[in-house]
């Protein structure tokens, strides 16, 4: 499994946005039928919305994080992946939230809730540091344990 994680993360940052929006299309597969059920067409864009700005938000951070790779740009890229990860789906949220509206009306806030912790996650796995070594213990670890 870290082989395959490692490989992805090395990737181009269009596999690792592909990977993400893939992500959440099945995730919005899985919802929409759900969203359909309980608020009709609405209910299903509002999870589209949902579901369009959380990967707008965890592709904007991928690729900031891919733009500022390195350790002497660390910082920045932590601050800025977390400014495109929450504000673009949150700040989006409220506003839409606050205008009211048949998107507040269907729940467009219990969607983002919805699709923001999976977007995190794989977001978050696709940006870990590059070419991490699958660590082994040595071999004379294993004989000295006995």
């Amino acid at each position: 499994m870290l082989r395959w994680l490692n490989r992805l993360q090395n990737g181009s940052p269009v596999v690792r946005v592909v990977l993400l929006a893939s992500t959440t299309l099945a995730e919005f597969a899985l919802v929409g039928p759900l969203a359909v059920y309980l608020g009709g067409r609405m209910g299903l864009t509002a999870a589209a919305v949902a579901a369009a700005l959380c990967l707008a938000g965890a592709a904007s951070a991928l690729i900031a994080a891919d733009l500022l790779r390195g350790p002497q740009s660390a910082l920045q890229a932590l601050l800025a992946g977390m400014a495109f990860r929450m504000g673009i789906p949150l700040g989006a949220g409220v506003a839409l939230y606050v205008r009211g509206g048949p998107l507040a009306e269907a729940g467009v806030l219990h969607y983002l809730l919805v699709f923001y912790p999976v977007a995190l996650t794989i977001e978050t796995a696709l940006s870990l540091p590059r070419n991490r070594q699958l660590s082994r213990p040595s071999q004379g670890a294993q004989n000295g344990a006995m």
